[in-house]
This record gives structure tokens, sequence and C-alpha cells, in this order.
């Protein structure tokens, strides 16, 4: 890999680091992903495709993969959102959640970011469950759950904080190098 390539893996990194690392904080602290995240990362997800993408072994998807990686994401969480929004009178899926994993999958490309999907979700559902757990274990007045109400009331019982699921899926699969699924 040249220099000029890792340089925009390196910065390109970074900046997919940091933005994931303010989304997930806003999302549990005032459930809110900011767009300039999603922008972030999209962005970063593009100068990354367009320094290194297609050439073999480096992992990222070319520029035309990860275009279709965003929109083939963004296909089915607009599809979730409004099928949750049927069901339930309310968005479930919200609508910072829809941008930032449709731009993760420009990081991933289609199929691999539909995997950032399945596994995003499952790693939020998880997450809430064990926050609930905690806060009945250690009892409903502590103040465990990283700024959160207990469960019944205030923020926990209004859903599922998804970017720091997003996040954590993200940052694994590009840090592992499992971008492009076979």
């Amino acid at each position: 890999m040249d220099v000029l390539a890792s340089a925009l893996l390196v910065a390109s990194v970074a900046t997919l680091a940091a933005a994931l690392g303010v989304a997930s904080a806003t999302d549990l602290s005032c459930r809110v992903i900011p767009n300039g995240c999603a922008l972030a990362v999209a962005c970063s997800g593009m100068v990354r495709a367009l320094g290194c993408g297609g050439a073999p072994g480096r992992g990222a998807p070319s520029p035309a993969e990860a275009v279709a990686g965003g929109a083939a994401v963004a296909a089915v969480m607009l599809l979730a959102a409004a099928l949750s929004s049927r069901r339930g009178g309310s968005a479930g899926v919200g609508g910072g959640d829809v941008k930032l994993l449709t731009a993760v999958g420009v990081w991933t490309g289609p199929a691999a970011g539909l995997v950032a999907v399945v596994l995003s979700c499952l790693v939020g559902v998880a997450g809430w469950a064990a926050s609930r757990a905690l806060c009945r274990a250690v009892g409903r007045g502590a103040a465990v759950t990283g700024g959160l109400s207990p469960p019944g009331r205030g923020r926990l019982s209004e859903g599922i904080p998804l970017a720091p699921a997003i996040s954590a899926t993200a940052l694994a699969m590009v840090l592992s190098g499992l971008l492009i699924v076979p």
C-alpha cells in the first residue's frame, strides 16, 4: 500500500471512530444521532473507497460498491422504519439510525452492509436487555445505566438507543477486515 493510500486509510478510520463515538454518546444521552455524524461516516467511507477500494487485498469496497452498500442498507432500513411506524403508531426505527446505518453501508458495500444491519440490531437488543436486567438486579434507584432511567420509566422504556450497537458493529467489521462478505 502506498503512502497516500495508507494516510487516507488512517484518516478515514479515525474519522469513522470519532463520528461513531459522538453518535453513540449523543444517542445515549439525548436519543438523537447528529446528522453530521452520519455524514462524516459516509464521507470517510467514500474517501476510503476512492483511495483504496477495489484493490486486491485492501478490503475496501470499490466506489460503486460503496454507493450500492449505502443504497441497499437505506432501502432495508427505510422499509423497517415504515413497517415499525405502522405497527406501533410511532417510528420504531429512528431516522438517525437509518442514516447512520446507511453511512456504514458505504464503508462495507451491500452484502456486508446487510450483515451490519442484522448484527447491529442483535447487539442493540442484547445491550438493551442487559441494561434492563442490570437495573432490576441492582434496584430501580441505582444510577448504573449510563444516564438511562430504570425500566418502566423514562428513556430506557422509550426504546433502544441503537447508535452504540451500530458503532460497535461497524468498528468490529472494519477493524477485523470483514468488510466484504463473499
